[in-house]
């Protein structure tokens, strides 16, 4: 029988966000970021955007 393929998932209790991306008619990457969790959607309009509040979000988790 074959191994499993190993799995890369976050720690149990940990946060899990989805990230939607697409390309506004400019071309510009825009999207929305999903709790996982709580089914909480906020919204970015420039990926610099994205980043910054992944980095917040992640400084204030770990707090």
């Amino acid at each position: 029988m074959a191994e499993p393929t190993p799995r890369h998932l976050p720690p149990p209790k940990s946060p899990v966000y989805l990230v939607l991306l697409w390309r506004d008619e400019t071309g510009r990457w825009e999207g929305r970021i999903k709790d996982a969790r709580t089914g909480a959607e906020h919204p970015f309009y420039a990926i610099e955007e994205l980043l910054s509040w992944l980095e917040n979000h992640n400084q204030r988790r770990l707090a």
